[in-house]
């Protein structure tokens, strides 16, 4: 059943507003950036190899659905949807780049693989792709939130190079969180078709990092160490790893009631840009 486009969730003042940063990525960026460790970094170089597909997959369902949305507002926000998200293809593009510099040549043939196969969905499935969108998003949407929350664990330990990448990739995912809901809301709204899509996504997206993670790990021959794959499974799975500490968050989607911004975390963005601003 058609609903509202936006939400009564959503916070008071909420803009999405795509950001211009300058990028600081370089041949001098560490190879190990994160806490100068190899499964650590090579975990988020996984995320963020995966990203620039990811993006074009999540824009293209989006807006196949743009006309038949009415409200304005919503149809304002798939607007800065695709602004944001095209803008991050561009900066993970430039991260790409920086590990085709180092050495990690498979990258884009993971890139092309996955590609045929979101463009297969895109084109023959439109609405469940918009589904899986709206999976996709509610993951980089908890992750963000964690990232935020606790700049200690997951900013701190990051080369200064990526530290403001991934806090702006982050900031943007934590705006437009619910925009892909509020359409998929609007045009279909099935919740079978949506926890089916979250279930599918996530073994699909668990393959695809530790796929890209295994990879980078064998280039540096580092594939067998036991030491790094203990600490890995750690920062993972652990109470407070990447995944491990979001597993609550997670299932909240699988409420029948569930709408993102019933984690009204608006506090987060408005924090960032506050700081980004006094240390321009």
């Amino acid at each position: 059943m058609s609903q509202a486009g936006t939400s009564a969730h959503e916070p008071a003042g909420l803009t999405i507003t795509p950001k211009e940063i300058q990028s600081a990525l370089s041949p001098e960026t560490p190879r190990y950036w994160f806490d100068n460790h190899p499964f650590k970094t090579h975990y988020f170089n996984a995320l963020s190899s995966s990203f620039p597909v990811g993006e074009r997959f999540f824009i293209r369902s989006v807006r196949h659905y743009e006309k038949q949305i009415a409200d304005a507002r919503l149809r304002q926000q798939i607007l800065q949807f695709v602004g944001q998200e095209g803008h991050h293809r561009i900066e993970h593009r430039h991260h790409i780049d920086l590990m085709l510099a180092q050495g990690y040549s498979a990258v884009p043939r993971f890139e092309h693989m996955v590609q045929v196969l979101l463009d297969f969905l895109n084109k023959r499935f439109p609405l469940y792709s918009l589904a899986a969108t709206v999976a996709l998003e509610h993951f980089t949407a908890i992750l963000a939130d964690q990232l935020l929350r606790h700049p200690d664990r997951w900013l701190a330990p990051m080369h200064p190079d990526m530290r403001l990448l991934w806090q702006w990739h982050a900031v943007e995912e934590t705006e437009h969180k619910a925009v892909a809901f509020d359409v998929y809301r609007q045009v279909s709204g099935s919740y079978l078709l949506r926890i089916t899509a979250m279930i599918l996504e996530t073994i699909g997206f668990l393959l695809d990092i530790l796929v890209r993670t295994v990879y980078f790990l064998s280039k540096d021959g580092k594939l067998f160490s036991l030491r790094l794959w203990f600490e890995g499974v750690a920062f993972v799975w652990g109470r407070k790893g990447t995944l491990g500490s979001i597993v609550g968050e997670y299932f909240r989607f699988f409420r029948p009631s569930f709408h993102p911004w019933q984690n009204d975390n608006h506090h987060l963005i408005q924090q960032f840009l506050a700081d980004y601003k006094k240390n321009q």
